[in-house]
């Protein structure tokens, strides 16, 4: 029953590992899909893969050879003195690599320059057949789901989704009946990860300027992960996000196998009980 939903394995999972381990490690992992972190990120490892010929070749043969879909491409930030353009040659890479989305992140606070950028943006992804795919975070300007659908729609552009991430999405103090209300199309796929909730969270006081996520394999947090999945479109694919935050070290295919073991585990039981029903 968990075939019902493919399992792609994130770059934050994994945030140290270069280019080509982490794809060693998803296919050691018996992933179904991965994303690629093809742009810097802020505060986070960076091994960039943009111009390096010989590595974009391997990553390619190693992609085909273990049939290996690539979900998303990682992570182009909307901020204030964004240039859109400078995005193009990421954009292009990704499609080269075979991404369908490319996951936006809005850090910009002025409302009206965010819609005009990620129009521009949309437009731009659009050329190499990409959908632009809003990720809110808590601690960014765009820290909801609820304002992301709201940009997405502002936008006025079809290639656009929204990607809920179960932690930020009960830190922004969202419900899982909340995912109802909203168009399925714009629901393509989802992260998975379970975790903590900071002391007196959710505080809408707080959205856009929380502190770190504390994530947790399934399980081992609070978040109602069930209830968000019953509230999805049904059998869409699964990103795991769920970086090493225990005491062990895990070699990364070592990680990879714990984290789709874990989802999987939890998804076996989830489809289990709902056949009972």
């Amino acid at each position: 029953m968990t075939a019902m939903n493919k399992i792609a394995l994130a770059p934050t999972t994994l945030p140290d590992t270069k280019p080509l381990d982490y794809i060693d490690a998803a296919i050691a992992g018996g992933y179904d899909a991965v994303g690629l972190r093809l742009v810097k990120s802020p505060g986070l490892p960076y091994h960039p893969v943009l111009g390096d010929a010989p590595l974009i070749a391997e990553m390619k043969r190693r992609l085909a050879g273990s049939g290996l879909q690539v979900i998303d491409m990682l992570s182009c930030y909307l901020q204030p003195d964004t240039k859109v353009a400078d995005f193009e040659p990421y954009l292009a890479l990704g499609a080269e690599l075979g991404a369908s989305h490319v996951l936006t992140m809005g850090t910009d606070a002025d409302w009206s320059r965010l819609v005009d950028n990620f129009a521009k943006f949309c437009d731009l992804a659009a050329r190499y057949r990409l959908v632009a795919t809003l990720e809110p975070a808590v601690h960014r300007p765009l820290a909801s789901i609820k304002q992301s659908v709201q940009l997405a729609r502002q936008s006025g552009r079809d290639n656009v989704a929204v990607c809920v991430d179960p932690l930020n999405f009960i830190r922004a103090g969202e419900k899982p009946d909340d995912l109802r209300a909203i168009d399925p199309k714009l629901l393509p796929y989802a992260q998975v990860s379970d975790g903590l909730l900071g002391p007196g969270e959710p505080d809408p006081a707080l959205l856009g300027r929380m502190g770190p996520n504390q994530r947790r394999l399934i399980g081992e947090g609070v978040i109602p992960m069930t209830e968000i999945l019953d509230a999805l479109p049904a059998g869409i694919p699964l990103s795991i996000e769920l970086p090493n935050q225990t005491d062990r070290v895990y070699a990364a295919g070592d990680w990879a196998r714990v984290t789709v073991a874990n989802v999987r585990g939890f998804l076996s039981g989830y489809y289990a009980a709902k056949a009972r029903k």
